[in-house]
């Protein structure tokens, strides 16, 4: 699935026109890095909460919350009106967009989530790119899978994730192995485990 197939919601103008650069998602995740290219320093638009931790280059934007105890290490950008709830951690690397939504206790590393993305308590997101308007359920795990986790192998890699498409949703403790594609608009059941590429229509259920 080619990256205008899977994201067509309007966002920002400078991110749509970013977005076009690129053709496979593959492309799109070895990209992110250009993001973070002016980014060098701390820049807070947003409100800290006491006992938040903000470590390294970080843009945070105008009306976003970080809550107490979430941890941010940057290069990481958040847009505006963005909530990281308490207990997050949000690893380098990543893009949070506007009026996104980060539950208690969610770690996410390397990835991209495009505006009014919800990612419940508890959830795991490494190396993926989350579309418009995405939800990613309780407990759920996106581009590794919880042996590897259990097991703490290292979890830097440069092997793409998880593609979720525009307005696509994760039920809770769900499973999407690395290299799984949601075309936009599929909803994945709750506790399923999903590997491989799944246009638009197709149904992931229980």
């Amino acid at each position: 699935m080619k990256v205008s197939d899977l994201f067509s919601a309007e966002m920002e103008p400078p991110l749509n026109e970013w977005l076009k650069r690129f053709t496979s998602p593959t492309d799109l995740f070895a990209g992110l890095h250009q993001l973070f290219t002016n980014l060098s320093s701390q820049n807070i638009q947003g409100t800290i909460e006491d006992g938040a931790s903000i470590v390294g280059p970080v843009h945070i934007g105008v009306g976003s919350i970080v809550c107490t105890q979430a941890a941010i290490r940057g290069p990481v950008i958040v847009g505006r009106e963005t909530i990281v709830n308490s207990h997050a951690e949000i690893r380098s690397g990543c893009f949070l967009g506007s009026q996104c939504e980060i539950g208690h206790g969610c770690s996410i590393i390397e990835s991209m989530l495009m505006n009014n993305a919800v990612v419940w308590p508890g959830a795991f997101i490494r190396n993926s790119v989350i579309g418009f308007g995405g939800v990613v359920g309780p407990g759920a795990v996106l581009g590794t899978e919880r042996l590897e986790f259990s097991k703490k192998r290292s979890l830097i890699s440069r092997e793409l994730g998880v593609v979720l498409g525009d307005y696509s949703a994760v039920g809770a403790n769900s499973c999407l192995k690395p290299g799984t594609v949601l075309g936009s608009g599929i909803v994945v059941g709750d506790g399923i485990v999903a590997e491989g590429l799944y246009p638009v229509g197709t149904k992931l259920e229980t």
